[in-house]
Formats: C-alpha cells, sequence, structure tokens
C-alpha cells in the first residue's frame, strides 16, 4: 500500500508495530536489530530525490523490460494493464515520499536478512491491524548507501548493515487481494517438478 495520506501516525501506534517486529524469529536469538524512525521533513525530502533518481535508473535497466512493454505493448492485455498499475504506483511513491507521514529504516548483521526480514514484514502484518499501508524496499540501498547513511547520520557499513526501509501512512484507498500466481503453480511436492496434489482456484485469504 504506496500510496497513502500525510496524516501522522501517534507514538503509540509505532511502538505497537514495533513491539510487534521484535518477537519476530531471530537467528540464534541474537536480536541483532535496529531500527530508525523517520518523520523529519527535510530529511524526507531529500530522501525523496535520492529515491526518485534511484528508481529513474532502475526502470532504465533493470526494469527496462516493464518500461518497453508499458511503451509498446497492446494497451488492453491484462499483463500490461498491471504493469502499467504497478509502474504507477512504484512511481508515486517516488513522487511523493517526502509526503509520506513516517518511514522506517531497518538494520541487521551482516549476511543477517533471515532475522530482519521477519522481523519487518510482523511489522508490516501488525500495521495492516491498526489500518496503516506500509510498503518495503531496498531501492536506495542499492548504489546509494553511503549517501543514505550520512543524511540518517547512522554509522557507515560494518558491524550494522542497513537492510531496508518502511513507508507507513494511513491508506488514501482500500485494500484488495493481490493478483497473483495461483499457489499450485508456484510449488513442487516430494521432488523437484512434481506437482502438488492440490489446487487453489481462488484466494482463500480475502
Amino acid at each position: 500500500m504506496r500510496r497513502v495520506t500525510t496524516e501522522p501516525i501517534p507514538d503509540e501506534v509505532m511502538a505497537k508495530l514495533l513491539d510487534a517486529a521484535v518477537r519476530a524469529p531471530s537467528g540464534g536469538n541474537t536480536q541483532k536489530w535496529r531500527f530508525l524512525i523517520l518523520t523529519d521533513q527535510a530529511k524526507k525530502t531529500a530522501l525523496q530525490k535520492i529515491y526518485s533518481e534511484a528508481l529513474t535508473d532502475l526502470n532504465a535497466t533493470q526494469y527496462k523490460p516493464m518500461m518497453d512493454l508499458i511503451a509498446n505493448g497492446d494497451p488492453n492485455d491484462p499483463e500490461v494493464i498491471q504493469v502499467k498499475k504497478t509502474y504507477a504506483s512504484g512511481r508515486w511513491l517516488a513522487d511523493n515520499l517526502d509526503k509520506v507521514p513516517t518511514l522506517l529504516f531497518a538494520w541487521g548483521k551482516p549476511n543477517g536478512e533471515s532475522s530482519i526480514f521477519p522481523a519487518l514484514w510482523s511489522l508490516q502484518l501488525a500495521a495492516t491491524a491498526e489500518g496503516i499501508g506500509t510498503s518495503l524496499t531496498t531501492l536506495l540501498f542499492k548504489k546509494h548507501t553511503q549517501q543514505v547513511l550520512d543524511l540518517l547520520g547512522a554509522p557507515a557499513v560494518g558491524e550494522w548493515v542497513p537492510m531496508a526501509m518502511i513507508t507507513l501512512g494511513y491508506p488514501t484507498g482500500k485494500w484488495g487481494v493481490a493478483k497473483r500466481q495461483q499457489p499450485h503453480e508456484v510449488a513442487f511436492q516430494e521432488t523437484w517438478g512434481n506437482p502438488v496434489s492440490w489446487t487453489v482456484d481462488q484466494p482463500l485469504w480475502p
């Protein structure tokens, strides 16, 4: 849920969300994570410029096939329509990151993704329960890590590694069930390539 209002998130709600995060599984129970909550407008404005440039670069490289599909594909093709929606959502965030009320940055230990991402997903699920929309991105840490760390007053990569940023805000729209490949289309049973014994014809989590 990238499109959100500017309504601030109360401190007591953020406390609940971080409490959910730290209850997540942690490798060796080391609880090697740190979080930085950012609401400062000047810093968000600076980050918006960096993020927008990073997305433009990503669209010109890794996502170029998607951009070509939007430019040259049949506008009535469901795949083209979905790609356009995804692009528009991502572009909205890049253009409006400074208006998102809260940005949450997460650090973990080197190679500690197996601990930090369950914590962040727990936070996102808790946010949904509180009516707050979130999106997780690692884009700022692809090519602009040190620039972002300097802006945040955070230490250089070493003991702590920046892992992701989550945007948080109250949605401008309503949640829908995400369109995805069906579970039986992406799962095997017992042996690679062997289909599962069941099918899912419609979302089971409306």
